[in-house]
């Protein structure tokens, strides 16, 4: 048998509604009197049933939170500032891994709500049926991050918009002179992010009408998915100029194929990725990606469900968290347009960083780099 709160009354020689006290840091208990309890607590090795103490409460101090994988960094980062959010209002999180599997998913929301958490966080927009009534019919509060502009969010979302990234990004480099572009998506059931970045691109391509056809690569969202993505544009009889992988997994493994076949990047190939990982800039060479603030995106989603849980009303039930093309050397083109032809080097090193979200038009991208040009004017 465990240690009960009756073995630290008699050891410390109180009632128990004493040490109840002692152990819900009330201050209507003697200095001598706690300091006596907490030593008996440590020398028994007592351990509190927070399930009971929860349910009496009606909360159990626990969320739930629901990500794709656990060895991706960005996963990581988002747990990471939900958790310091949570943690600092002494609320901790369970963690569960789908595998990208929304029928996983739904299992493991099933399995969660039986341990009766306060809260859950998904990853992205995707549920099965059947989990939107799970959650739906607990009454709890839900954040869904990650994503931002889809329809009928179960609850609340924090997020950026995959759309109008892969928008940006497309219109961004056709203004430095790529014009013939192969996107590089997910084959194996894309994700709500994926899914959007690609028809992100694909609206912009409309909109430059730059031809498609034959040009999007299904690959596996891996380092060889990358390699193979290089090999198919390499065997084209009308080569590419810049491979759009919509990972940087994917585009790290499109360089270090180029690297293996002696291709030069950017000049005979480009390649951008998506995401900002911890690789992307230390790469050679540094690769063009859109970044987003995902620890941040954690924070906010953890602000918000302590909003909920604790009955403040939340200002906002939608948060865009924005994001930022990182334009850097693995896109600079040596053929095409004034800025094109300026050579990178190591003192403007990631040439600017593109300020966007909220559905900022393309336009503002052009008159972010005036100020740029200008400094690199002077200079000459």
């Amino acid at each position: 048998m465990g240690v009960t709160i009756a073995d630290v009354a008699r050891r410390a020689n109180v009632g128990a509604g004493t040490v109840s006290r002692v152990l819900n840091g009330s201050k209507n208990v003697s200095k001598e009197t706690r300091e006596r309890v907490e030593a008996c607590i440590r020398e028994l090795g007592y351990v509190p049933n927070l399930v009971a103490r929860g349910l009496a409460a009606n909360r159990t101090g626990m969320i739930s939170a629901i990500i794709p994988a656990i060895g991706y960094t960005q996963h990581a980062e988002v747990m990471q500032g939900l958790g310091d959010v949570l943690h600092e209002n002494g609320i901790q999180i369970m963690i569960g891994h789908c595998g990208y599997s929304i029928e996983r998913e739904e299992q493991i929301v099933a399995d969660f709500l039986e341990r009766r958490p306060d809260a859950f966080y998904l990853t992205g927009g995707w549920h099965t049926e059947q989990t939107r009534r799970l959650l739906q019919a607990s009454g709890l509060p839900v954040v869904e991050g990650a994503n931002l502009f889809f329809d009928d969010p179960i609850d609340s979302v924090v997020g950026y918009d995959n759309f109008e990234a892969g928008r940006q990004i497309v219109h961004l480099l056709h203004r430095r002179g790529h014009r013939r572009m192969a996107i590089v998506t997910s084959s194996r059931e894309p994700n709500d992010r994926i899914a959007d970045r690609l028809r992100g691109y694909l609206a912009a391509a409309r909109e430059l009408d730059i031809d498609m056809h034959e040009l999007v690569f299904y690959c596996e969202n891996s380092f060889l998915g990358g390699a193979e993505a290089v090999d198919r544009a390499m065997s084209l009889s009308n080569p590419v100029d810049l491979l759009l992988c919509s990972t940087d997994v994917m585009a790290v493994g499109a360089v270090f194929q180029c690297q293996r076949r002696g291709v030069s990047v950017p000049r005979q190939l480009a390649i951008c990725g998506f995401d900002d990982l911890p690789i992307a800039r230390s790469l050679t060479p540094a690769l063009t990606t859109v970044s987003v603030d995902r620890v941040g995106m954690g924070r906010r989603a953890g602000q918000l469900l302590l909003q909920r849980i604790t009955g403040e009303a939340a200002p906002c039930k939608k948060i865009d968290v924005g994001f930022v093309i990182c334009e850097r050397e693995s896109t600079y083109a040596s053929f095409g347009g004034a800025e094109a032809r300026e050579q990178f080097t190591a003192t403007n090193g990631e040439f600017d960083r593109v300020e966007a979200g909220n559905r900022q038009s393309t336009g503002l991208l052009e008159g972010s780099r005036a100020q740029p040009r200008q400094r690199r004017a002077a200079r000459k």
